[in-house]
């Protein structure tokens, strides 16, 4: 039983700094998206409560952007290392993404097009593909058309760009010390957050403002949120009654038109607390599928689309979503696990490289790399399994 005065840091102390509900957390996420896109669609039960301000393909990939901020300050905030941090980001995200690329422009592209294999594979258009394998996005494929129009074969992965440059931020944050001088951060956040209320609240800023630009600070202000609870950790309660009333003011919030005041203040708290709760890991889960079930389930959806003319709904969601978890098992097995465990050989090598070229601090970094790898923690435990 949790006392009143617990706080988060408390709570990390207790379970040995692991969160044992994060992987359960984004996997139900994940989850969530391929019902938003096989099914229910933008107009949901949420889209509909919030009066069309959030619907609950958005609300899940905010779960993953708290998620990330939360589990991934800890070792930067720990040792500034950004030669393992980028590394251990990068063979997170670039590996599976990677494989489902490839796939796509030569499995299921082949599969789908309405082109001759000569002209597609012939065309331009298939290797601009390749710009998706480092996060910047080409919707399309050659002659891959549904009912006449071109369609999109990935559209999900334009988070993953976002993600991306709140790494960068992250990091640029960590140099400059925002990091160890939490007050810092929470002075950011409360920049960003002004700023994402705003450009919600007034329809002329909105408008004026660069769609990239409004999806990243969307979806940052959420990230920088974890963060700060991470760094406030000690002073925070971990209360499961705050919870609740964190998820009643957002409700409140959405249902009065204020949900970009109440969601950036509650939700972060909510996923912090589950996570870091027994209540979800009640449902025992040994492998990460989270990250490649949103990898992968929007081309599987197009395929049963195109090939079987499906139309959405729940057969679609379930059909789509059992094969979905068997390639994502199949991604985790063979692609993520392996490319996780290159961690720290590969940070020693590119913080090597570095100490070569006269970067004393590579030569700090591969000394940190090598204590870390050790480490029963947070940082560890997150960036074996983080998946956004």
């Amino acid at each position: 039983m949790i006392s009143t005065g617990t706080t988060i840091g408390d709570r990390l102390s207790v379970l040995s700094a692991r969160g044992p509900g994060f992987d359960q957390i984004r996997l139900v996420a994940a989850l969530t998206v391929v019902g938003h896109h096989a099914w229910w669609g933008v107009n949901d039960i949420l889209y509909r409560f919030s009066g069309g301000f959030i619907q609950l393909g958005l609300f899940a990939v905010i779960i993953f952007f708290c998620v990330s901020g939360f589990l991934l300050a800890p070792g930067l905030a720990r040792s500034g290392d950004l030669v393992r941090f980028g590394v251990n980001r990068a063979l997170r995200i670039l590996p599976a993404l990677f494989v489902v690329v490839i796939a796509s422009m030569f499995v299921l592209g082949p599969a789908l097009t309405t082109y001759s294999l000569a002209d597609y594979f012939g065309s331009a258009e298939l290797y601009l593909y390749l710009k998706n394998a480092v996060t910047l996005m080409s919707h399309y494929l050659p002659g891959v058309v549904r009912h006449g129009y071109e369609v999109q074969v990935n559209g999900p992965l334009w988070t993953l760009n976002i993600e991306v440059w709140a790494y960068a931020v992250l990091a640029v944050m960590s140099v400059a010390g925002f990091l160890r001088r939490r007050v810092l951060t929470i002075i950011s956040f409360a920049l960003v957050y002004l700023v994402y209320v705003g450009l919600a609240l007034s329809p002329s800023l909105h408008a004026a403002c660069p769609q990239r630009l409004l999806d990243f600070i969307g979806l940052f202000v959420y990230f920088i949120a974890g963060t700060s609870l991470y760094l406030y950790r000690e002073s925070i309660p971990f209360s499961g009654i705050g919870a609740g009333v964190a998820v009643g003011v957002a409700l409140i919030g959405l249902a009065g038109g204020i949900g970009a005041v109440a969601l950036p203040l509650c939700i972060p708290y909510v996923v912090v607390y589950l996570g870091l709760s027994e209540a979800a890991s009640r449902v025992p889960l040994k492998h990460d599928l989270s990250y490649g079930v949103y990898l992968i389930h929007s081309p599987v959806i197009l395929a049963f689309l195109t090939l079987f003319d499906l139309t959405t709904g729940w057969p679609l969601a379930l059909l789509a979503g059992s094969v979905t978890l068997v390639l994502a098992y199949a991604s985790w097995r063979y692609v993520e696990a392996p490319a996780l465990k290159q961690k720290a050989w590969v940070s020693r090598w590119v913080s090597s490289h570095f100490a070569r070229l006269g970067s004393r601090g590579g030569v700090e970094s591969q000394a940190v790399a090598r204590c870390d790898e050790s480490s029963n923690n947070l940082t560890g435990t997150i960036e074996a399994g983080a998946a956004e």
